[in-house]
């Protein structure tokens, strides 16, 4: 866009000095008030300048009365110029004004104050009949419609392109958001893919074999059928943390909660929360608290879990004065940067309850 942007500026410069500054320039000797022509060509660039403003990276809001003062320009600077000339001259580029203010309504009509536009077109064609007709000419009508050419041809034009710059506009929006739905899309598919893989992958290396261990035991080898119970039980603990829980595992809490457990402690992680959204910050940095504090459980009870409402995450543990201890310091020393925590420990009594947020 700042292509484009360039070469409407360039453009409208051009124009200016084309339509405005060279003729009035050469006219000086044609009008008979010189200071009057030299005063709107100075008003009509000045405006031109504050109204071109987004093409160099300004804002595009015009406030009302700028844009109604702005218009007011167009047919004040017919009237410092073309009573002045003789009827003879108004055909001519000494005639400059109904040319160069264009750039002024097309600018108004872009900026969405088309109102304002209207009416200084509308006000330069009363003054140019009004003077076309009081000078008594041949052909009067003639004189009007080729004197209000350019106003016929901006104003319709700046109207087309405005219209088409607003249905461009919903074009692009409709289009991002196809886009974004898309994407949504392609990224819950592959989310799902991923969660897929990742259950057969644990089905495969933890259910697979325990069932082949099922099959092949004999129920008369006590010391090898009394283990399938506790590892059953691990294996469904993975299973069921996968099932509730997968935003708070990656491979490290995963290593050490299996740990965790096999030293007798009873970890839970649930995942209660109704909408599942743009959180990962949050849940990285509660996944490496849990990693974290997994390694000082030994015993008890240990639930993390996610409610249904607000970025927070509670952590409960029941357990030895010693493991709430040390959950306690693993707690404090770990915490990421960016989280917050609430915590009431008992020591003696062996329980801790902490709630993390973001700062």
């Amino acid at each position: 866009m700042r292509g484009v942007q360039r070469a409407c500026g360039v453009g409208a410069g051009l124009w200016l000095a084309s339509h405005a500054v060279l003729p009035a320039a050469l006219s000086l000797r044609t009008t008979r008030a010189p200071v009057l022509s030299l005063l709107a060509v100075t008003a009509v660039l000045g405006v031109s300048a504050v109204l071109l403003r987004p093409l160099r990276g300004g804002p595009t809001w015009l406030g009302a009365g700028t844009a109604w003062a702005a218009a007011a320009v167009v047919p004040l600077s017919g009237l410092a110029v073309m009573p002045w000339l003789p009827p003879e001259a108004w055909r001519t580029y000494a005639n400059w004004w109904p040319g160069a203010t264009q750039v002024v309504v097309a600018a108004l009509v872009v900026r969405r104050h088309w109102p304002a536009a209207l009416a200084a077109e509308l006000a330069s064609a009363t003054l140019i009949t009004g003077a076309v007709l009081a000078a008594g000419v041949p052909d009067p009508w003639a004189w009007i419609t080729a004197l209000d050419q350019p106003a016929l041809l901006w104003f319709s034009a700046s109207v087309g392109a405005r219209v088409l710059f607003d249905r461009t506009g919903r074009e692009v929006e409709r289009y991002e958001a196809a886009a974004a739905r898309a994407a949504a899309e392609e990224a819950a598919a592959a989310a799902r893919a991923r969660s897929a893989a990742q259950r057969r992958a644990d089905l495969d290396l933890w259910a697979v074999p325990l069932l082949r261990r099922v099959a092949a035991a004999d129920p008369a080898d006590d010391a090898g059928w009394a283990q399938l119970p506790r590892a059953a039980l691990g294996v469904g603990r993975g299973l069921r943390d996968d099932l509730r829980a997968r935003a708070l595992l990656d491979e490290e809490v995963r290593t050490r909660l299996r740990a965790a457990r096999a030293r007798g402690c009873s970890v839970d992680v649930v995942d209660d929360r109704a909408v599942r959204g743009d959180d990962e910050g949050f849940l990285a940095g509660v996944r490496r608290v849990l990693a974290a504090v997994l390694p000082a459980c030994a015993d008890g009870t240990v639930t993390l879990r996610l409610p249904p409402e607000g970025r927070v995450a509670t952590l409960a543990v029941e357990a030895t004065p010693a493991t709430t201890s040390a959950v306690a310091w693993a707690l404090g020393a770990r915490l990421p940067a960016h989280l917050a925590v609430d915590v009431d420990v008992d020591a003696v009594g062996g329980s801790l309850w902490a709630q993390l947020r973001t700062r």
